[in-house]
């Protein structure tokens, strides 16, 4: 049975109420619909509606959305506020599906006669039939529909559900990832969420196949309850990966300007994350390197890490990162550490956990043989190794350490425990470069890598605790 939202990703014809003669491609909020949604391949047809232009951006304009000579499933609304009423009484006249109001300035105010203005709007569209996305929000991006805000988005569809109160971080969420393999099955920004909730959207990309992972950035739930019901029905089939806006008390007020959320008490968020099995993050950053180790790192099963790649002091501060993350660093067992002390110097070098080898390793054979006794060592379930790109750049040179990746690639499969790579990006412009191409090689062979040792350690804690809440463990 086809969603009632269906149409919303997938409209046939859209409808841009706002694009402008007199600006240029993408200059405008109804123009940046418009460049989008023609380079994502929209299989309909786009219909702009201005009172006076002929023309816009090479599409035949219509003095009212009555006059459009098809059905219209999503009318997208960029016009000032006094004017939405009377285009969405046209609209209902017109039997549009959907709504989306980007338009600003309701209850996100403050202002009582917006927030009146907006309730006003609600009422209109729900006895008319049509459902609301926003108002104050970018919309929707969903490729395979051949919808975007923003003609520089990717192209090709993903696995990944998105939906998002904040059109800028739904952005940033989209932009940080397009270096990566993370590729969007559908976003959604939604705002103020008058109508369609947070609630509707996590139900329809948990029942959307094209959807495995679904990511959220939100403000406030006016739902709560159901909310709960829907992630705790969700997340034993697809991880859930939240950022929670507002977790501070001036976060909280701040959310009230941005999208009249209210924010909620921060201990009862845990502890429905807790409770759901939701993985919560922090940061934009966060968000991102999750998304790609859910895509692409098996879930590790224990909380034991071994570490390579310290180096005196450095190897203290990576333990006291992953322990204060709620990782372990744990002694290698005995025999791993005789095995290892049999072929590893004792002058500068340290085969105890963290692990001071590098200068060894850039051997083929030793590589292969530590990565041997860290796969069967009982002490350890996953293997954090951070690559520092400048050192094995001027250790190695460019095809020495693209040798060395190549070991580092073979030995993914070899470990038989996830394998969690940082590289490492405190160097100069030109070991940036190197690094990016470092990241773009381990990415072509489907490998996560990092920015930092402490992100690679708080994500492999939330992994852990993923995997124990589908295990029953929490």
């Amino acid at each position: 049975m086809t969603h009632s939202l269906h149409d919303l990703f997938m409209p046939k014809n859209i409808a841009v109420i706002g694009a402008s003669p007199r600006k240029k491609w993408g200059w405008s909020n109804g123009n940046a619909w418009i460049a989008g949604s023609v380079a994502m391949g929209l299989q309909g047809t786009i219909y702009p509606v201005h009172p006076t232009a002929d023309s816009i951006m090479g599409y035949q304009t219509y003095v009212s959305v009555l006059d459009i000579p098809a059905q219209i499933d999503l009318a997208i609304f960029t016009i000032p506020l006094a004017g939405v009423i009377d285009v969405l009484k046209q609209c209902i006249q017109k039997q549009v599906k959907f709504v989306h109001l980007l338009t600003a300035g309701f209850s996100e105010t403050g202002r009582d006669e917006f927030k009146g203005a907006e309730a006003e709007i609600v009422q209109v569209a729900r006895a008319g039939g049509i459902r609301l996305i926003g108002p104050n929000c970018m919309g929707v991006y969903c490729p395979e529909g051949g919808l975007s805000w923003n003609d520089g988005f990717p192209r090709q569809s993903g696995s990944v559900g998105l939906f998002s109160q904040s059109g800028q971080l739904a952005f940033e969420i989209i932009m940080n990832t397009k270096p990566l393999k993370t590729r969007f099955s559908k976003v959604v920004s939604f705002g103020n969420a008058s109508d369609l909730s947070a609630t509707e959207f996590l139900n329809y990309l948990a029942a959307d196949e094209k959807t495995e992972i679904v990511a959220a950035y939100v403000e406030g739930l006016r739902d709560g309850r159901a909310f709960f019901e829907a992630a705790r029905a969700m997340t034993r089939q697809k991880p859930l990966v939240i950022w929670k806006g507002g977790q501070t008390e001036s976060g909280s007020r701040a959310t009230q300007s941005h999208t009249a959320a209210i924010a909620g008490s921060q201990a009862i968020w845990e502890a429905m994350c807790r409770q759901t099995g939701i993985i919560s993050v922090h940061s934009l950053e966060e968000m991102v390197n999750t998304l790609q180790a859910l895509q692409m790192m098996p879930l590790p099963t224990g909380n034991r890490v071994a570490v390579l790649g310290g180096a005196g002091g450095g190897s203290v501060t990576m333990t006291d990162f992953a322990e204060k993350e709620g990782l372990m660093v744990p002694q290698l067992a005995d025999t791993t550490i005789e095995q290892l002390d049999a072929f590893i110097p004792l002058q500068g070098s340290s085969s105890k956990n963290p692990l001071d080898i590098m200068t060894v390793i850039f051997n083929e054979q030793n590589f292969y043989r530590v990565i041997s006794l860290l796969r069967d060592d009982p002490n350890t379930d996953a293997l954090i190794f951070n690559v520092d790109p400048g050192w094995i750049f001027r250790e190695l040179g460019r095809s020495g350490m693209y040798r060395f990746i190549g070991n580092i690639v073979e030995s993914v499969q070899m470990l038989k425990k996830p394998l969690f790579i940082t590289l490492d990006h405190r160097e100069s412009p030109e070991i940036s470069f190197i690094r990016q191409e470092l990241q773009d090689l381990f990415n072509q062979e489907g490998i996560a890598t990092f920015p930092d040792f402490s992100m690679t350690a708080r994500i492999v804690n939330s992994l852990k605790k993923y995997s124990d809440f589908l295990h029953g463990l929490t």
